[in-house]
């Protein structure tokens, strides 16, 4: 009833999470810490669904609603639990075919404005002790055209040289993907996949010279197998296999200052645009997998859950991580260059550290005291073939003076490894970086308050501490900071049901450490210091709801996204507005039949979120109004 179709657009309506849409991948982050969403972990049903060659939890349209039963957010450290990455928060998906309670077939299709359409099917039958289910879905769309907008010098294309692109420059995106999954059970045992196939465009991303023929394909697919066994009343156990493989490639015609200036040096007339052949030639970039096997990951876990009395339960288990990584062959005049799997210290494909193994045992403790005070341990210890030895605890108590009434206090640690990018896997010199891993303390309080069955409110205020962040030089390598990070926040949100209308609120305010940067010193530079979510949900009879989502950002300053621009930009506050019509429970003999239609910033308002990451754009321009039509079939 949301109008949610995916991932991101359900991110951007939790409090303390920020999700900027680029249609090529999410950027953003949680609690104060934007970039690619590296410093969260994106789970599936508990297991990881980063990408491997970059930790990036890379959202885009693969990650949609037709099969999501709800969506676990966990805001703070969660290393304890969830190992490296986990450093800001969780995003964990739980999937509809996942669920023993799925007993059904639901059929999806849907059309819209830029040509999207999708199909697909979500089902699990449960027949005695045997369970089968699965999910399946083609999505395709032309997102958002950007044409006049990638004209845009004030705007977008800020800081380079207007003559040197062509005067009618065209834009076209084409994005589609295949997300897939499957397990077959039985008596306790299990095997599964989990995967997807993504092609984009890149959208604004970069600056580019041909946006038609730029282009990113994606491969990721997740094999496991294990066993749940109850080996007596107070203990149970989970023994898991996985294995990773991942492949992708692609093409940029990102347009580089220092290359035009050679065309410039060696003839080309500055005040002419460069021709579809000069682009060619001199901008084609190449990055692929496409010829290798591929990159690898190796995972097994052993986990057991005591419960020796209804005041006490103990977690724990063991986990090996094994990660046997490639590079990228690199080509400006072939689509599909060879690729060598030799492991060496003078192949970019594949350097001796792009292998890195650890292992990790972790152990979680839950005691009820008191009968009102709930208190939880954890701890876990990771050693890493590179990074030796971690250790990251976490701590939590809640108090119930009363019935309704619930305050929460929590100390948690986490950790961030870093990538092969940081390492130097696109460095020309032939050594490793000597990073550490980034590190994260936070402390937090919270309060949870039910007034009546109708009325709902909570509030968590909340410091983050971060030392020994990755950040790049400019030289192009990677160095840890000697800054310690401060972040404090306030997350708030509010339910209240009357009648038919319910309604939510949700607050959050990010106050982070002042950045010294272009001159001067700047408080939450590139950080929202306020964001409110807000919802209101009719029921106007049995089966018709309205639904209305609203989205307010404050005001920004960032970093002018183009490196080249040593600037502090202020992007303007906005608000934005969804609704969303359901027709639900329409029987048709044996089927449920429900149908939905979405609009998308209704009003069409013109807004901006920052480039987050300096890639070149000086800020992204999102949508404007779409209009996208629901049918879901239920068997």
């Amino acid at each position: 009833e949301n109008g949610y179709t995916d991932l991101t657009s359900l991110l951007e309506n939790v409090p303390g999470v920020v999700a900027i849409r680029t249609d090529h991948f999410t950027f953003g982050g949680q609690r104060g810490f934007l970039s690619n969403f590296s410093q969260t972990i994106l789970l599936v049903n508990g297991r990881e669904m980063q990408n491997l060659f970059a930790s990036e939890t890379f959202i885009s349209t693969q990650f949609a609603t037709h099969n999501i039963k709800q969506v676990e957010i966990l805001q703070g450290p969660a290393s304890a639990l969830y190992g490296a990455n986990a450093l800001v928060g969780v995003i964990n998906i739980i999937t509809k075919n996942d669920s023993s309670d799925f007993n059904k077939i639901e059929y999806h299709t849907e059309i819209g404005t830029q040509g999207t359409q999708s199909q697909s099917i979500v089902f699990g039958r449960n027949l005695n002790d045997f369970r089968i289910s699965g999910s399946f879905r083609y999505f395709r769309s032309n997102l958002w055209d950007y044409k006049d907008f990638i004209k845009d010098t004030l705007n977008f294309r800020q800081g380079v040289p207007s003559n040197a692109f062509p005067v009618n420059q065209e834009f076209k995106q084409t994005s589609w993907s295949l997300p897939y999954a499957a397990k077959i059970s039985y008596k306790g045992l299990y095997v599964g996949i989990e995967g997807y196939e993504l092609k984009g465009s890149k959208g604004l991303e970069n600056i580019s010279l041909d946006y038609t023929n730029q282009s990113d394909y994606r491969q990721l697919a997740l094999y496991y197998a294990g066993i749940e066994k109850e080996i007596t009343a107070k203990l149970k156990i989970n023994a898991e296999l996985q294995f990773y493989k991942e492949r992708f490639w692609g093409v940029n015609y990102t347009f580089d200052n220092a290359i035009y200036d050679t065309l410039v040096k060696n003839g080309h007339n500055p005040d002419m645009p460069l021709t579809q052949q000069e682009i060619k030639d001199n901008f084609m970039d190449v990055y692929s997998q496409q010829s290798s096997s591929g990159s690898k990951r190796y995972k097994g876990n052993i986990q057991l859950n005591y419960v020796p009395s209804q005041t006490l339960s103990i977690i724990g288990g063991y986990t090996f991580d094994l990660f046997d990584l490639l590079g990228l062959a690199r080509s400006t005049d072939r689509l599909n260059p060879s690729f060598d799997e030799t492991r060496s210290i003078e192949n970019r494909m594949r350097k001796p550290f792009f292998r890195q193994y650890k292992n990790s045992l972790f152990l979680q403790l839950q005691k009820t005291l008191f009968d009102k005070l709930y208190l939880t341990l954890g701890g876990r210890f990771d050693h890493h073939n590179i990074y030796k030895s971690i250790f990251t605890f976490r701590s939590g108590l809640v108090y119930t003076p009363f019935q309704k009434t619930s305050i929460k206090f929590l100390f948690g640690q986490a950790f961030r490894e870093p990538n092969i990018f940081e390492l130097g896997a696109s460095s020309v010199k032939n050594v490793v970086n000597e990073l550490d891993p980034a590190r994260m303390n936070t402390f937090e309080v919270g309060i949870n308050q039910s007034f009546t069955s109708n009325l709902i409110a909570n509030i968590v205020a909340y410091k983050n501490i971060a030392t020994n962040f990755i950040e790049p030089t400019e030289t192009g390598g990677f160095i840890n900071s000697n800054n310690v990070i401060n972040v404090f926040g306030i997350e708030s949100q509010l339910f209240y049901k009357i009648g038919k209308i319910k309604t939510e609120i949700g607050y959050s305010y990010v106050k982070k450490d002042a950045d010294d940067y272009a001159g001067v010193s700047t408080v939450n530079l590139g950080v929202y210091p306020h964001r409110i979510t807000g919802g209101l949900t009719f029921n106007a009879t049995d089966t018709f709801t309205i639904n209305s989502r609203i989205n307010y950002y404050s005001e920004i300053q960032a970093k002018h996204g183009n490196k080249d621009i040593t600037q502090i930009i202020t992007i303007p506050s906005y608000a934005k507005i969804d609704l969303t019509f359901s027709y639900v429970k329409i029987k048709v003999y044996d089927a449920e039949i429900t149908t939905q239609l979405l609009v998308t910033n209704v009003f069409d308002s013109q807004f901006y979120q920052p480039n987050v990451r300096i890639g070149g754009p000086k800020q992204f321009l999102l949508h404007g109004r779409q209009l996208f039509c629901n049918l879901i079939f239920k068997f």
